[in-house]
């Protein structure tokens, strides 16, 4: 009897370890993966020359993508946009251990 419950705890040791790498596997790549798409949405912005049309599709796309991008555009003495400060928030979720909070990635168009 003393074999079985050891072989069963530890059997269910194993499983949570399981569960858990595969947790913390899939938050590692949603954060990964918005991290990218942010990356491009700067890419895109800064090929464009920070047109207003672009960063509103860029937006709506990211919505769509079920992210929230905000881009603040900055402009120099002449009022010409010389940068953007975007922020992109996404869902960071581990459902094993009940975590589900909203990250933020931070970059500068130029």
């Amino acid at each position: 009897m003393k074999n079985i419950i050891s072989a069963f705890t530890t059997l269910f040791f194993y499983l949570l370890c399981v569960f858990g790498a595969a947790a913390l596997l899939t938050a590692s790549a949603q954060t990964a993966a918005a991290k990218e798409y942010k990356a491009d949405v700067i890419a895109e912005i800064e090929n464009s020359d920070f047109n207003r049309h672009v960063i509103s599709s860029c937006i709506s796309q990211a919505q769509s993508a079920g992210y929230t991008l905000t881009v603040t555009p900055s402009a120099n003495a002449d009022g010409e946009t010389v940068s953007a400060d975007v922020i992109l928030s996404y869902d960071y979720k581990m459902p094993v251990f009940g975590i589900e909070k909203t990250h933020m990635t931070r970059g500068i168009a130029r």
